[in-house]
């Protein structure tokens, strides 16, 4: 289950078995104090009666202690106290029990026994009693009965285990109180970075002013999104300037080369000129396409998407690669399920699926097969072909900026064709993977489908 996998359930779950630990331990410490208290209480009349019966018995004899112990029994209105005076030859001198109990010793040490005090039939009673001898062999025994003291530590457990019963679902509910505050703290820089990752680039963390941890958190990822944000407006206008200051030049030559190409008589000249401006063009697809991923890999882009039919992008492609694959013997076919829409930049996507067949017709066999589906509320779209493929312990080495891989170094290209398009992937929320098409290569794109987000 999730939740055993999660460390803000675990930290409740420690909150709880702690509550529910300290609340053992106090209730536990009030029942051991409590009982004490009474077993004290009690040990202290029985020891009281004793030594008052002792002290006359020592002043006045056997006869003056009988008639203590006598008053005793009669001044108490409860009948709670238990007396009981033996002569040394074991015949009762005063008392109101029949027999001196039989595991009772005159140690002098309170013991609670039960036992029937009057000797008749019925429920025994709890009795705390304290035996002793003195040194004629007589032998006193003093205490009360305890049946009221024992049923209050009945009643002092049952209230103990409601009290358990209680604060059970109490502590639980503050142990989920506790994971839920913490889950929705986090939960708002969770829901930041993934917004700032789909290119929210304007969204924050909302701070409470409370100081605490979170706050500090909050405020240290605010101030690095401020930084981040401020480096990516620096890079959309380096790039835009860097495309201005570099395309100008290189269209101004490009124009010249076409001049000189147009007036020249040259065979010579000619091809040289050709080629220049087919070099002039590589660098200027080599320009675009680098400033291109720049700005995706910097989220630029995102405020212009618009909804795209995919199927349709890839049955125009298919129109204007028909003629070139033909030349080439080459077939391009298409497989795509109706109404697949994803919000993209027509233009920008479409330059990733142009580099991705420009790659399948240099690279690839005689068949190109474009297809899209959906799956798990993403739109698949894949390029494959026939051709060698690429070696799997390769593939990421292609997912470089300007990875020539050295079997195709004698086909021009600018290396950037597979890091565009997963740059690109990226931007949209997605990714892209590289596959084995048996034979051949296979480019997976994943993005998600228009109306939703990737967590």
């Amino acid at each position: 289950m999730r939740w055993r996998h999660s460390v803000i359930w675990r930290f409740a779950a420690l909150v709880f078995l702690m509550q529910i630990a300290c609340v053992l331990l106090a209730l536990w410490a009030v029942h051991q104090f409590t009982g004490r208290a009474v077993d004290h209480a009690s040990r202290e009349i029985a020891i009281g009666l004793r030594d008052d019966i002792a002290a006359t018995y020592a002043a006045a004899g056997l006869a003056a202690a009988g008639a203590t112990v006598r008053n005793r029994i009669a001044a108490d209105p409860s009948g709670s106290a238990v007396i009981l005076l033996l002569a040394p030859d074991g015949h009762r001198i005063a008392g109101n029990l029949d027999r001196w109990p039989a595991d009772v010793g005159t140690a002098g040490a309170w013991r609670p026994v039960t036992f029937h005090p009057d000797g008749r039939a019925g429920k025994a009673q709890a009795i705390g009693i304290v035996g002793t001898r003195f040194p004629d062999g007589t032998r006193l025994l003093t205490g009360h009965v305890i049946e009221r003291d024992i049923r209050f530590d009945h009643y002092l457990e049952a209230a103990l285990l409601g009290a358990i019963l209680l604060a059970l679902p109490l502590a639980a509910g503050a142990a989920w109180v506790s994971a839920a505050i913490i889950q929705r703290r986090l939960r708002a820089v969770i829901d930041t970075a993934a917004a700032v990752g789909t290119g929210a680039m304007e969204r924050r963390i909302a701070l409470t002013d409370s100081g605490d941890m979170f706050d500090a958190l909050g405020s240290e990822i605010n101030a690095m999104l401020d930084r981040i944000t401020g480096l990516v407006g620096e890079l959309r206008l380096v790039t835009d300037g860097l495309a201005h200051d570099l395309r100008s030049p290189l269209t101004r030559l490009r124009a010249v080369l076409e001049r000189a190409l147009a007036q020249s008589k040259d065979d010579g000249a000619i091809g040289a000129l050709e080629r220049a401006l087919d070099e002039g063009d590589i660098l200027l697809r080599m320009l675009d396409a680098a400033l291109l991923i720049s700005r995706a890999e910097a989220g630029i882009g995102r405020d212009s998407f618009a909804p795209v039919d995919v199927a349709a992008l890839l049955y125009d492609f298919q129109d204007m690669y028909g003629a070139v694959a033909d030349d080439r013997n080459i077939i391009i076919s298409v497989e795509a399920e109706p109404a697949l829409s994803i919000r993209s930049h027509r233009e920008i996507f479409g330059q990733v699926l142009s580099n991705l067949i420009d790659n399948a017709l240099k690279y690839g066999g005689d068949r190109i097969h474009l297809s899209a589906y959906r799956q798990d509320g993403q739109i698949v779209i894949e390029v494959s072909d026939n051709g060698p493929g690429i070696a799997e312990e390769r593939r990421v080495e292609a997912l470089r900026r300007f990875a020539r891989l050295d079997a195709s170094r004698h086909i021009t290209g600018a290396g950037l064709g597979l890091s565009l398009a997963a740059a690109v992937a990226r931007l949209h929320g997605g990714d892209l993977v590289l596959s084995d098409a048996e034979p051949g290569l296979r480019v997976t794109i994943t993005v998600p489908a228009e109306g939703t987000a990737r967590d």
